[in-house]
């Protein structure tokens, strides 16, 4: 007990630094441009202004931006409450440091506390110290409180539902995948899982009302005030997006040296690909009626294939696996495949990182693939240090001068280094899911899998 209240209080300090010291600037200007469109046209326009500028962009459903309007709001507000009354002997400068600080803190509370409520869920579903251990050391996470990403959000809100299913409360369980469905749309994914381990239809009909209507009566209002809008934005943009980051689809754009005509033909060839490594996952897999450990393979299968094929792949990605790979890696007592999820968390952080860190050295453009255009990373790199944040900069910064002629080298050879560590990402991903999902453990154990996976699907095809 003393150990795990250590590893607590460690964890917490950790997620403290992460939440004051640093943001996403990128992603940050764009949210910021929410809290604009609420104070200036009203909340329900929250969509309406992309069609005139793209940086107004709101590519989740509501719940995400109200999220962050809500909690931004408060800490501005809170914040300036608090300066006004204590502080007053202090240059602007540091001020501005103190107020900043404040408001990441206040912005990122919600984050912060799904962190906590996933692993007190953790606790009391699975009463083992070691997946709390695993869920608060867990690099991903870190990275998702330090950016400011919402999938701590909805990875709360897909685990709690995945109980609740276990429980046959289908009502409850399509609420919370709603909830998180409406903060990243994720859980959607998950839908033909549901259904083929609860193999009743009357009963996924309850579960799937109680999801979808769960989701409508959070976006209605949104959607009426301008559907278009909120079709292009919430769904629009994202079938538009080149491969990204660590998908495995960047590998050809990397090798092509982002050549436009390469890039167009993935993008046009991913649906089809996609779907078709998803269907073959789907049929592939045997769920068995409340049966709680095929059921977390079975999603964690969905949600690697997820997170190495889909079309965008950024690192907080990774975090929707780990209640889930955790779960199986120590019931498999997979040593070897938790230290390659550290492994795959590392190389998932680095890549961006790398990126970033290059280009603000060299005081060099940084190619953002989300617009596929470039910006400047010093900026960039800047603003999302703000404030006290600003003295670790300057110590990386340090660095890397001192070692300008390797940064140098890693930036005029990015795409070749992103090859290797997307194929690098992909191997764990990959291994994780033949060794913990389907119990392959070589190949003759992979012969004899798609032998019978061949069977299994003509069976099923057969049976419709």
């Amino acid at each position: 007990m003393r150990k795990t209240l250590r590893d607590i209080i460690i964890s917490t300090i950790i997620l403290i630094v992460a939440a004051a010291l640093v943001w996403n600037y990128y992603d940050i200007s764009i949210f910021l441009n929410w809290v604009k469109i609420y104070n200036e046209l009203g909340l329900l326009n929250l969509y309406t202004m992309y069609r005139y500028n793209q940086s107004y962009r709101v590519v989740y459903l509501p719940l995400a931006p109200l999220t962050f309007i809500a909690f931004y709001s408060l800490g501005e507000k809170t914040t300036n409450i608090i300066l006004n009354n204590t502080i007053s002997s202090l240059t602007p400068e540091y001020t501005e440091y103190i107020k900043l600080t404040l408001i990441r803190i206040f912005s990122k509370l919600p984050l912060v506390l799904m962190v906590y409520l996933t692993a007190y869920l953790l606790y009391k579903k699975e009463r083992n110290y070691e997946i709390i251990k695993w869920w608060f050391y867990n690099i991903p996470l870190i990275l998702a409180v330090a950016t400011y990403q919402f999938d701590p959000i909805m990875v709360f809100f897909l685990l709690l539902g995945t109980y609740l299913l276990l429980e046959d409360k289908l009502l409850y369980a399509g609420i919370s995948w709603g909830i998180g469905s409406a903060i990243k749309q994720v859980p959607i994914i998950l839908l033909p899982i549901v259904y083929m381990y609860l193999r009743d239809r009357s009963k996924f009909t309850k579960f799937l009302l109680s999801f979808a209507l769960t989701i409508l009566i959070i976006s209605l209002p949104f959607m009426l005030v301008d559907p278009v809008s909120f079709i292009n934005n919430a769904l629009g943009f994202h079938g538009d997006r080149p491969p990204q980051y660590l998908s495995v689809f960047n590998i050809p754009v990397l090798l092509s040296g982002r050549d436009p005509q390469v890039t167009n033909t993935v993008i046009n060839i991913w649906p089809y690909v996609f779907s078709l490594i998803y269907i073959l996952i789907l049929l592939t897999l045997k769920i068995k009626p409340r049966d709680k450990d095929s059921l977390f393979k079975s999603i964690l299968a969905i949600l690697l294939i997820f997170t190495v094929f889909n079309k965008v792949v950024n690192p907080n990605y990774l975090l929707w696996t780990y209640p889930y790979a955790i779960y199986v890696l120590l019931k498999n007592r997979d040593e070897r495949g938790l230290k390659l999820l550290i492994i795959a968390s590392i190389i998932a952080m680095s890549w961006p990182g790398i990126c970033f860190y290059t280009a603000a050295v060299l005081n060099k453009p940084v190619y953002i693939e989300e617009e596929m255009k470039y910006y400047d990373a010093r900026t960039l790199v800047e603003k999302s240090f703000q404030g006290y944040g600003r003295i670790l900069l300057q110590l990386a910064l340090t660095i890397g001068y001192m070692i300008k002629p390797v940064i140098q080298f890693i930036y005029d050879n990015l795409n070749i280094i992103g090859v290797i560590l997307i194929s690098s990402y992909t191997s764990i991903m990959i291994y994780v899911l033949f060794y913990n999902v389907y119990d392959i453990r070589g190949f003759s154990d992979l012969k004899t899998k798609a032998i019978n996976g061949i069977k299994h699907i003509k069976n099923v095809i057969l049976a419709k």
